[in-house]
């Protein structure tokens, strides 16, 4: 594996359940790591992203997500755990940390939930699908005024269907969502590659 390319990737559950289908897909032409642990929200990224970039420093390219626990909405009187201006601050501060790597970029979008299964099986709050699409909005808008290539995970689960992408707590995936996702992310890594 010595003189490959490596790709980092920096992400919640989703990406650490999607890891092993990227690792597998771009076998023998990318080393593919991932951060200790889940991301958690947009604070804690903030809070961890030095160490992670540090600790694969060697990393060639740097694919990123973050905004499902940010958007979560708690019963308990908190509200959202990041709320919507937090978490575009937040995430022009991830970018500009990004970006002084000098590292290429891609961005994925948070993927979609199905609200009524996680009213079911989360006693403690709620996700929106509706906050889905409104954190990646804000998000869109980031990565088109950085030129950053957004990787639309949401549209690749939405097109899939979310019965055979979706688990019934609404939010991870079956093993085929992660495969499809792991797919996905195989391909921009790919096409970042081809391009250099």
């Amino acid at each position: 594996m010595a003189g490959l390319p490596k790709v980092l990737l920096v992400g919640d559950s989703i990406s650490i359940g999607y890891l092993p289908f990227v690792t597998a897909a771009l076998e023998g032409r990318c080393i593919v790591a991932h951060h200790e642990g889940n991301s958690g929200d947009s604070r804690n990224v903030l809070d961890h992203l030095d160490a992670w970039l540090a600790a694969d420093a060697d990393a060639a390219i740097l694919h990123f997500n973050v905004g499902l626990h940010d958007l979560r909405r708690w019963h308990d009187g908190r509200g959202y755990q990041v709320p919507l201006a937090a978490y575009r601050e937040n995430l022009g501060r991830i970018v500009a940390r990004l970006k002084a790597t000098g590292k290429p970029l891609i961005w994925a979008t948070i993927t979609p939930v199905v609200d009524e299964r996680i009213a079911a099986t989360v006693p403690d709050f709620v996700r929106h699908d509706a906050d889905v699409r409104a954190y990646n909005a804000a998000a869109r808008t980031i990565m088109d005024a950085h030129n950053i290539p957004v990787n639309d995970l949401y549209a690749v689960v939405a097109a899939a269907g979310i019965d055979e992408t979706l688990c019934p707590d609404g939010t991870h995936m079956t093993e085929a969502g992660y495969r499809l996702l792991g797919q996905a992310v195989a391909r921009a890594v790919r096409q970042e590659l081809d391009s250099r």
